[in-house]
């Protein structure tokens, strides 16, 4: 059967946030949710969330977010702006030392190890993965981690798998927005099944939550939060998988290459 990861990003934003998310895998089919570090109050609502989503808590690397950096901003000056603080976008990443990266995200990893989770999966905020000067730190810790990593396009995926990590076939980033309705939701899905084989597994991104005074006041992106949980809790999307043959899967639901990790284990 083909198999759908629904992947929530952002827990950990709000506390608002978490409760949305956490609503949207309890009655919704969200199977995956991916955690920042940075903002304020992360690590206890992380801490609060280990144990019950054990297995499909991962994280959610940033460059970006307008939040302070896990290491001191003098160790990262490529990172930062002059406030000392991530740029808010990815447009606005200045050249990034790969080295500074490369400790930021492993301190960003220790931290969440600290609360109590062993990431299942991996990806970035504002997919800043996609910048030619972050991706190969990336590729780095996929394949160091072993665990799945997201992969925005086919070109990613290939480089991915070339290097022993683990990623879906296909990746959806269009539920998002105004267009936020049970068919639109199955019409990405139906486009992205389409070429693949019946043995395929595509992710999904969204950004299920509650808005709380704190989401208002941090990101424009809030009230239709909202409505993603009611779709990804509907009974249309739910019976429209099933008839398309789709399950939905959390992150053990994307295969391992045949040939393996090239280095499994765990980061130091």
């Amino acid at each position: 059967m083909r198999r759908l990861m629904i992947n929530a990003d952002d827990f950990a934003l709000t506390d608002g946030v978490c409760r949305g998310i956490l609503q949207a895998m309890e009655h919704g089919l969200v199977r995956a949710t991916t955690a920042m570090t940075r903002p304020v109050g992360a690590s206890g609502r992380i801490t609060a969330q280990a144990a019950a989503l054990r297995g499909r808590l991962g994280i959610h690397f940033q460059l970006t977010g307008g939040h302070a950096p896990c290491l001191p901003p003098g160790d990262v000056p490529s990172l930062v702006t002059a406030e000392g603080v991530f740029p808010r976008k990815r447009m606005d990443i200045g050249q990034a030392a790969p080295d500074e990266i490369r400790r930021e995200w492993q301190a960003q990893l220790d931290l969440l190890r600290s609360c109590g989770v062993s990431p299942s999966h991996m990806d970035t905020h504002h997919h800043v993965h996609k910048r030619p000067d972050v991706f190969p730190v990336y590729l780095e810790m996929a394949a160091r981690l072993g665990i799945p990593a997201r992969a925005t396009n086919p070109a990613m995926a290939a480089a991915l798998r070339d290097a022993g990590a683990i990623c879906a076939d296909a990746f959806i980033t269009d539920f998002f927005g105004k267009d936020l309705t049970p068919g639109r939701f199955l019409e990405l899905a139906a486009a992205a099944f389409a070429p693949l084989p019946d043995t395929a597994v595509v992710e999904l991104m969204c950004h299920p939550g509650r808005n709380d005074p704190e989401l208002s006041r941090i990101s424009a992106y809030n009230q239709a939060r909202e409505r993603e949980i009611a779709v990804l809790s509907s009974p249309e999307v739910r019976q429209g998988l099933a008839d398309m043959g789709v399950a939905v899967c959390g992150p053990e639901g994307i295969p391992r290459p045949a040939r393996g990790v090239r280095d499994g284990g765990p980061a130091s």
